[in-house]
């Protein structure tokens, strides 16, 4: 595997490393001045209130990786709150995510001059150090370095999809601090902090080329499959229905609750990801006699497409599955494959013309739904020959397009191990930098 290296890059440098620094462990409650959780608001309230008549408030998706603000989406409150004053951030201020889904917990952030009042949710705490002991960014970086190490996700009380640190654990937490004449080292600290946010600058200025590279590699892909879908001079192609393509009508899952262990694999919208693959093996399970198994079950041909919720979202079956069945948020549409052949139909589906379509076709509301009438009226586009649809001519077009997504596959999942380098890159230097044995 090639590795991406950094112009100027060793783990051999450490410009921090001065004679006469050690490193001490200093519990976080100790280097603190204040620290203080958020407040809440209901989304009722919240949704009554925008940047026009309110100020903006930080929530933990804000808190992105790395010790950085994303600035999506913000909420906001009202201006005239009572009591308000207290929870404005001030510059220099450590913001860290006390409770959210497990993956949030434990990133931090520091706010720097940013216009404007900006508050934060319960979901968030506040530090405010001791200037004269540590530096916002230095705790800022411990803080995501225990974070990507999963130090929070074992201290965390864990709920249901949900975890929190208590503002006493968070406290509890043991900093390594440079000392140099029995004094906290405050010139080390900056140098430290120097260190790691001009190394990362530069992995991210890579990761950002690599990121487009691949946009770049999927926009090609689907100019390719915009190209394979056009008919060339002298070939005659028809839209079709997909309800002309199939063999029998259109049937809808079924319904009932699964199990972690049954006799039949019970396929389910949130088992197919949005290119037509299974994600996983975590299936759910069901028990059903034979005959009622036969209405529900999975053959070669069959295609099935999501109703609700990830309308969109399809498998085809290449093969028979003889211990599966799917479930009702699912329609399933079997093709008559003496009409289609079913890599074609798949490419199709992966294309924008599909994508757009579904865009359009799904009616809005909690969770959009398009039904089996609805997708019986899409039009494939489809070569004939000699008045019939030209079984050989979409089986050409399907391998052409396997042998160029097999390259493009390859390219992308080089640039993608190579993005995966730059990532442990970051952490390898977060490793070089915190890893004390002195302070142990």
């Amino acid at each position: 595997m090639k590795i991406v290296k950094l112009d100027n890059f060793t783990k051999s440098q450490k410009p921090w490393e001065v004679e006469g620094v050690e490193w001490r462990e200093v519990k976080l409650k100790e280097i603190v001045e204040d620290i203080k959780s958020g407040f809440a608001l209901s989304k009722q309230k919240r949704r009554k209130i925008d940047a026009n008549n309110g100020i903006p408030q930080l929530r933990p998706y804000n808190i992105a990786n790395w010790n950085k603000i994303n600035f999506d989406e913000l909420t906001y409150i009202p201006e005239n709150m009572q009591g308000i004053d207290e929870y404005f951030i001030e510059n220099g201020d450590v913001l860290f995510n006390n409770t959210n889904s497990i993956e949030l917990v434990g990133r931090a952030v520091v706010y720097k001059e940013l216009d404007g009042n900006y508050t934060y949710s319960n979901h968030i705490t506040r530090i405010r150090v001791k200037k004269q002991i540590i530096t916002p960014d230095f705790l800022s970086w411990y803080l995501n370095f225990l974070w990507n190490k999963g130090f929070f996700y074992l201290k965390a009380t864990k709920w249901i999809g949900q975890a929190g640190i208590s503002n006493k654990k968070l406290l509890s937490i043991k900093i390594p601090l440079p000392f140099r004449n029995g004094k906290p080292d405050l010139e080390t600290q900056k140098k430290i902090v120097e260190y790691i946010e001009a190394n990362f600058s530069r992995i991210d200025a890579i990761l950002e080329k690599k990121k487009k590279e691949l946009e770049q590699l999927d926009e090609l892909w689907e100019s390719v499959l915009e190209q394979a879908f056009k008919p060339k001079e002298g070939e005659e192609w028809r839209e079709v229905r997909l309800g002309d393509l199939v063999k029998e009508k259109p049937r809808y899952g079924l319904t009932t609750k699964a199990k972690d262990k049954g006799k039949f694999v019970f396929l389910r919208i949130t088992d197919i990801d949005d290119q037509g693959e299974i994600k996983n093996n975590n299936f759910k399970f069901v028990d059903l006699d034979e005959s009622q198994k036969a209405k529900y079950d999975i053959r070669k041909g069959d295609l099935l497409l999501a109703r609700s919720g990830s309308v969109g979202n399809f498998f085809i079956a290449f093969q028979d599955y003889p211990n599966w069945i799917y479930a009702s948020y699912l329609i399933r549409f079997r093709l008559d494959i003496s009409k289609v052949h079913l890599m074609f139909v798949r490419y199709y589906l992966s294309s924008q013309y599909f994508k757009k379509w579904v865009s359009f076709q799904k009616r809005p509301g909690a969770q959009p739904n398009i039904n089996a009438k609805e997708y019986s009226s899409f039009k494939i586009p489809i070569p004939f020959r000699n008045n019939q649809p030209d079984i050989e001519k979409q089986k050409e077009i399907a391998n052409y397009l396997d042998s160029v997504y097999e390259k493009i596959k390859a390219l992308k999942e080089k640039i993608q191990n190579q993005i995966t380098q730059l990532e442990e890159m970051k952490e390898s230097i977060l490793d070089e930098v915190f890893n004390h044995d002195e302070a142990k």
